[in-house]
């Protein structure tokens, strides 16, 4: 019998890259006006005054002292990727296109990133560690053993914590991870509750329970066994590192940042081809000096 003549089929679609959802940070008050500053200035009011009921002498005058934070603004930068001009030849799809594509949103992941670790790392922020049944280790590179649920106790802790400092009841979110969803999905009165789609919800957000819009992302944050967070690009790891979450209030905390710059380098002689890099400035904080309208859900390491 003849051979059968077996053909390649070179194929136009791509089967891109997946990157995590970054819709949450949009959620808060956006500098981005001022991302070619080296820094954003935050002033905060002082004390407020005191108030006397039927007063019968004069009161002494105070001067307010306010004071003011800041935050940096950084660069965020890819490394060149590099095509050879033989590659675009020998392929059926738009290599370069999806080269630029990758850098763009490998950026805006790195950029959420970094503002997810800089919203948690805020001064004075309060932290909600879990408390359900053990299962096993989720969300970070070097976990071993197992992590406490994410239960409806450790949800009202977090809602009662922003009641008691004042936050305004309309604009809270949270952004969780896919195990802390999981969690939340068991719970019976979210089960029976209206937590999906069906009613008009936040753009991006995939349920509304307790007045707070949910996120989730396949990282938030990572934090020490003793809900230490680990700041950006921190390249330190333990077993007991813990993944956790962020509920925040949109006017407690605050983002800047700036458009992405595609760098193109086309046709170079020494490399038979072309280099592509990207870069943006990004910063953020929370808003208060005094951390209010952050809370931090840590999961806890479990017996």
């Amino acid at each position: 019998m003849a051979a059968e003549l077996l053909k390649r089929q070179f194929l136009s679609e791509l089967s891109e890259n997946l990157f995590p959802k970054n819709e949450f940070y949009r959620k808060s008050k956006n500098d981005s006006q001022f991302v070619n500053a080296d820094s954003v200035q935050l002033p905060h009011a002082g004390t407020v005054p005191n108030v006397e009921l039927d007063r019968t002498t004069k009161a002494d005058s105070a001067k307010r002292a306010d004071t003011p934070t800041e935050y940096k603004l950084h660069e965020l930068s890819t490394d060149p990727t590099w095509l050879q001009y033989s590659e675009e030849l020998t392929v059926a799809y738009n290599k370069r296109s999806s080269i630029l594509y990758n850098h763009r949103m490998q950026l805006q992941t790195a950029a959420a990133n970094f503002i997810a670790a800089a919203w948690g790392g805020t001064q004075n922020v309060k932290t909600v560690r879990t408390t359900g049944e053990n299962r096993a280790v989720s969300g970070v590179p070097s976990g071993t053993g197992t992590r406490k649920r994410f239960v409806l106790a450790d949800l009202q802790t977090g809602v009662k914590l922003l009641n008691e400092d004042d936050v305004p009841l309309e604009g809270r979110f949270a952004v969780i991870t896919p195990a802390m969803l999981d969690d939340m999905l068991q719970i019976k009165e979210v089960q029976s509750s209206d937590f999906n789609k069906i009613k008009p919800l936040v753009e991006g957000s995939i349920g509304r329970y307790m007045g707070v819009d949910f996120y989730v992302r396949s990282k938030v944050n990572i934090f020490t066994a003793g809900a230490t967070i680990r700041p950006y690009a921190s390249t330190t790891e333990a077993a007991t590192d813990c993944a956790g979450g962020i509920l925040w209030h949109k006017d407690m905390v605050r983002h800047a940042f700036g458009s992405i710059k595609s760098f193109l380098e086309l046709d170079q002689p020494n490399i038979y081809g072309s280099e592509f890099s990207a870069l943006a400035r990004v910063g953020a904080l929370g808003a208060r000096a005094d951390g209010k309208g952050i809370i931090n859900l840590v999961e806890d390491p479990g017996a």
